[in-house]
């Protein structure tokens, strides 16, 4: 059965649109449907969970400033993630991609951060170590998450294991630091 999880929503007050009355214009004539996004297409049994979360956000209100992305799957459920239309805008106009791609990059640019400090990483650049979310550690054995994560420091890694929504760890071992 599929899990409803918490509706995320994507800000960031550094991010400033130049042209206030340009994007307000463009909400003005913006269907609505062209603001919602889906992972895949859905089945009969997947449309039912998505319709139950999408019940509990108030989605139109959400469309008249923002772009919703809608994720469902076995593992996580549905996930209703929503972004700022001016973020949305920007990411599309800076990578010259279209809106659905900028929302699904919105959604998981933290992993892919990760994925590139991994490349500089094994590179040798950037003064950036590896680190490995400890599962559990009972003293004599430990086990660790599949899962690493390249930072310069511990803080910002467990920033980022925050930011990737990553919690089910101990602690986070650095695996360059010398014995």
């Amino acid at each position: 059965m599929l899990k409803i999880t918490q509706s995320v929503f994507i800000t960031n007050p550094r991010l400033r649109p130049r042209n206030s009355l340009g994007f307000f214009l463009l909400n003005l004539f913006m269907d609505y449907k062209k603001k919602l996004f889906v992972n895949k297409e859905l089945s009969d049994e997947d449309l039912d969970y998505a319709r139950e979360a999408l019940k509990k956000v108030d989605l139109i209100e959400h469309l008249k400033d923002s772009f919703v992305y809608v994720t469902v799957d076995k593992e996580d459920g549905v996930q209703v993630v929503s972004a700022k239309d001016e973020y949305v805008y920007l990411v599309s106009k800076e990578y010259y991609i279209d809106n659905k791609m900028s929302m699904e990059y919105l959604k998981r640019r933290y992993e892919i951060n990760n994925k590139l400090k991994e490349t500089l990483y094994w590179m040798g650049l950037n003064n950036l170590k590896k680190f490995i979310p400890v599962i559990s550690d009972n003293g004599i054995e430990k086990k660790y998450s599949e899962k690493a994560v390249y930072a310069e420091s511990a803080p910002e890694a467990v920033n980022i294991m925050d930011n990737m929504d990553q919690h089910d760890y101990m602690y986070l071992e650095d695996v360059d630091e010398e014995i």
